[in-house]
């Protein structure tokens, strides 16, 4: 129902509209259905409050989600009057803060703060009068997007789509009562045969032929065969059976039955075979009735029956349809019990589409025949020249007896006369609530007088027709209700998914490829990523194909592309406007421009490129790259729906890249900071002396770890290595101070390794530091006389041993007592210098606890992995021992730094 105008009559006083409202409302099987849809319509919008309203004379809710109890069954109370403006207007109400809106500021529902936003979609029944409303409401101000609004308008049809389907069930279930009674009147009883299990069943009726008094299940039908058929037509029914179980199709028979009582009786027997989906036989479902006072009457009551059990069945049938392609065939059985030899159907698509044409198979085997274009669901022209589209243009039958008849009222129909020998039509409209949805048409090659019963089977039929077609309508639009809300969750569940990969890591380049193989093969057959740097030129950083073995290919074609591309490249275009470029088709034209190089033109024709959306990746107004998303003739373009989608990932791609180029920033400044607080090594006569430093993976934070090598005031070499507690400013703070004291003590002071570990350990307290640390002092003391003997004298304030290597490859931990406390605990613990004599060509390795532990290991399993590694590789020149040394312990995702300093002195000659 349109909106009224405001000098025109009240929509919500309109009779007619008030009539079908309580029709449907009548119908309304409960709250269920509505609940669910009002609380799908909740979460996908995102609000606290929805509601479906019904409006006869007055407002009823019929379901809903966050409304007071007892709300539902009742009137709407104070949001009824924004339900009635929907109502009222037949249009969506879209009020994103009530409290500013002039046509609801005064409602109670605003004035007591329930709503101050509210989007509200009107419900349009079949007949096109508005019956209600969907509503979503918010105690707080939102803005509704578009898709808010398309999204309600869909759950709108859903709900009336319900609606309609709970009257045509109605309508069903009334038919169904009376067939019933009608078979009661008849005494028409039903039975079945289940063929897998050989049992049956017998309804009320049929128990009472063979003298039972209620339903019975029959538990063996070939026993049933020889105690309750006559023995003379046991044959012949079993051959009948078995004959319509062989060809899939039905029988008829007529034969005796002996009763309980000794009586025998005529029954005529009718089956109809009933296949699974793959065609298997596994029913048979049939009637049965009682003709032995009949059995001898005219022909005409014996066909009249025919006619009436057939009817029967193809209401049931009809009822039981599940698709509209079925209709033709089930329908043309009704059609046969007057003789017709083909009937149609001349169905208007919902929604006031065109009408279609769905003939029998046989029918359109004829008709294709003479005509050069395929005739199923074949649009009609909308004249009223052929009785066809009479009937459902206008909705009145139309009987024609003859040719004649035919030629008379309608000249144009001599093309089926000539073509397909027709001599005889009917054309009656479907019809229900007073809308026409088509019309039945049956057709005969014989002249055909329609008699009153004829004409009142054709009515039933078409009144059966009816039924099923709205349903089937209804349920086709509920199934794209849902369908476009799949595609809405599909799309969410899309962006979802990307979040979580652009959210997983900071690495950005295992982000851009899990991001690359997450939108294909959703929104493309193939995609690729480029980049922008720091002047402005792009580079590939990701592409994905659908076909993990095409993705060397691709990958050539993507470097290809970078190089050769022009200014008019889809690339460049989208990172120098900041809009997305949809390519619905690829203009191979304008191909030529953007790739000038021929070979690469091949290459992307090679891929498969029918049409491509390019969308920008955009952080904070920069255009950092864009994604490029491409597919086959056979998946078409994408949807508007679809580019929004890869806008919106685009947009988060943007900031991802975004972020990594900070956190790489910062990481860099952090690593060179760290790195320009520790020296390099001096030369020391007779040994080589290596040092290596490698951040943590993880953070931009500067660490604690640190390394020394310098001579004290007596000229003797000292080794130094330590780790501060904690992983920031501070203790990078921390660890340049301690370094410093040290190195200072240690040369002023001229101690031993413990006394300058004590001095510093006291400096720490005395300074107030407030830190702890690890830590590693070892002095070289090499003897002057000819020996050249030299000796490693150390302390340890808790820090992991050191490793001494001997020239004939023995590894040993130089841990022959507990390390000592560590430093900035307590400043009076006594320290214990160890001594080892050197032999020439020995190695000592000194390190932090990043190499030798990890989340997933404990530092003894470390340690000693550490002690294995050095056997194997102890030969190796210096340098290449402590690369290879990082190489096999410390992993790229470390979360810790390391730091390593080795000594090895000259082997003697």
């Amino acid at each position: 129902m349109s909106a009224q105008s405001s000098s025109g009559p009240d929509p919500l006083h309109d009779p007619e509209r008030i009539a079908v409202a309580r029709r449907l409302l009548l119908e309304v099987p409960g709250p269920a259905a509505f609940d669910r849809l009002s609380g799908l319509a909740s979460r996908l919008l995102g609000v606290d409050h929805a509601k479906v309203t019904l409006f006869t004379d007055h407002d009823v809710v019929v379901g809903g989600h966050g409304l007071p109890e007892g709300v539902i069954g009742g009137p709407a109370l104070l949001t009824g009057a924004l339900s009635a403006i929907v109502v009222a207007s037949g249009a969506p109400l879209d009020i994103p803060e009530a409290e500013a809106d002039p046509r609801v500021v005064d409602l109670p529902a605003v004035t007591s703060g329930q709503v101050r936003a509210y989007l509200g979609a009107p419900l349009i029944a079949a007949s096109g009068h508005v019956v209600g409303a969907l509503a979503v409401y918010d105690p707080v101000p939102r803005k509704w997007s578009p898709d808010a609004g398309e999204l309600l308008l869909q759950l709108a049809a859903s709900v009336v789509a319900e609606l309609e389907l709970s009257a045509a069930q109605s309508a069903v279930g009334t038919s169904r009562v009376r067939l019933e009674i009608a078979l009661e009147a008849s005494s028409i009883g039903i039975w079945e045969l289940d063929l897998r299990t050989d049992t049956g069943f017998w309804d009320t009726r049929c128990a009472q032929l063979f003298g039972l008094d209620d339903a019975t299940k029959v538990e063996s039908f070939d026993r049933m065969l020889r105690e309750r058929m006559h023995p003379e037509d046991q044959a012949a029914l079993a051959e009948a059976m078995r004959t319509a179980i062989e060809e899939h199709g039905q029988f008829t028979t007529e034969t005796r039955i002996v009763r309980n009582d000794g009586g025998v009786r005529w029954i005529v027997s009718r089956g109809r075979v009933l296949g699974n989906s793959r065609g298997e036989p596994v029913r048979v479902l049939g009637t049965v009735i009682d003709v032995t006072e009949a059995r001898h009457q005219a022909e005409q009551r014996l066909a009249a029956f025919h006619r009436a059990t057939a009817i029967a069945e193809v209401a049931v049938e009809l009822a039981n349809a599940t698709r509209m392609e079925d209709l033709p065939e089930i329908v043309q059985r009704g059609a046969q019990v007057l003789g017709a030899q083909s009937s149609a159907l001349a169905i208007f698509d919902a929604a006031g589409g065109p009408l279609r044409l769905h003939m029998t198979r046989q029918l359109a085997d004829e008709v294709q025949e003479h005509v050069d274009y395929p005739v199923k669901g074949i649009e009609m022209e909308l004249d009223d020249k052929q009785p066809t589209q009479y009937a459902a243009m206008h909705g009145r039958r139309v009987l024609l007896a003859s040719a004649e008849e035919m030629l008379d009222r309608f000249p144009a129909t001599r093309e089926g006369i000539e073509v397909l020998g027709v001599q005889a039509v009917a054309a009656l409209p479907l019809r229900i609530e007073g809308r026409v949805l088509g019309a039945f048409v049956p057709l005969w090659q014989t002249e055909h007088a329609f008699a009153a019963d004829d004409v009142e089977v054709l009515e039933a039929l078409a009144a059966q027709i009816a039924l099923s077609v709205s349903r089937l309508q209804a349920d086709a639009e509920r199934a794209h209700a849902v369908a476009a809300m799949a595609a809405a969750n599909q799309r969410l569940q899309l962006l979802a998914e990307a979040g979580r990969v652009l959210s997983g890591t900071l690495e950005i380049d295992q982000q851009v490829e899990q991001l690359a193989e997450l939108v294909v093969p959703e929104l493309g057959d193939w995609c690729w990523l480029v980049v922008t740097d720091e002047q402005g030129r792009l580079h590939e950083l990701a592409c994905a194909h659908r076909d993990p073995s095409r993705r060397a290919e691709l990958e050539t074609y993507v470097r290809s592309m970078v190089a050769v591309m022009t200014d008019q490249s889809g690339a460049r275009v989208v990172t120098a406007t900041g809009r997305p470029l949809v390519m619905p088709v690829i203009d191979w034209e304008h191909v030529e421009r953007a790739l000038p190089d021929p070979g690469v033109r091949a290459a992307l024709a090679q891929l498969g490129a029918a049409s491509g959306t390019v969308v920008p990746l955009v952080a904070r107004g920069q255009i950092m790259g864009a994604l490029g998303l491409f597919s086959g003739e056979e998946r078409g373009s994408l949807s508007q729906a679809q580019v929004d989608t890869a806008m919106e990932i685009g947009r988060r791609a943007g900031l991802a890249l975004h972020h990594a180029r900070l956190y790489g920033q910062q990481r860099a400044l952090a690593d060179a900071l760290q790195r320009s607080m520790l020296t390099e090594p001096p030369r020391i006569e007779g040994c080589e002396i290596v040092v290596r430093y490698v951040p943590a993976a993880a953070g931009a934070e500067i660490g604690g770890d640190w390394y020394d090598a310098f001579f004290d005031r007596g000229g003797q070499p000292v080794l130094a290595i330590g780790d501060v507690v904690g992983h920031d400013t501070r203790a990078a703070a921390a660890m340049g101070q301690v370094r410093g004291l040290l190195r200072g003590i240690s040369y002023s002071s001229g101690g031993t390794p413990a006394e300058v570990l004590s001095r510093v350990d006291r400096a720490v307290e005395g300074l107030a530091l407030d830190t702890m640390a690890t830590a590693l002092v070892a002095r070289l003391e090499t003897d002057g006389g000819d020996s050249g003997r030299t000796e490693l004298r150390w302390a340890n304030a808790g820090h992991p041993p050191a490793v001494l290597l001997g020239a004939d490859g023995e590894v040993s931990l130089l841990d022959e007592k507990p390390a000592d406390l560590l430093l900035g605990v307590s400043p009076e613990a006594v320290r214990e210098d160890h001594v080892v004599e050197l032999a020439p060509g020995a190695t000592v390795l000194l390190y932090t606890d990043g190499l030798v532990e990890r989340r997933d290991r404990d530092i003894d399993a470390g340690t000693d992995e550490l002690v294995a590694v050095l056997r194997e590789i102890g030969g190796l020149p210096l340098e290449e021992l402590c690369d290879r040394v990082l190489e096999r312990l410390f992993l790229p995702d470390a979360h810790d730094d390391v730091a390593v300093l080795a000594i090895r002195l000259q082997p003697r000659v």
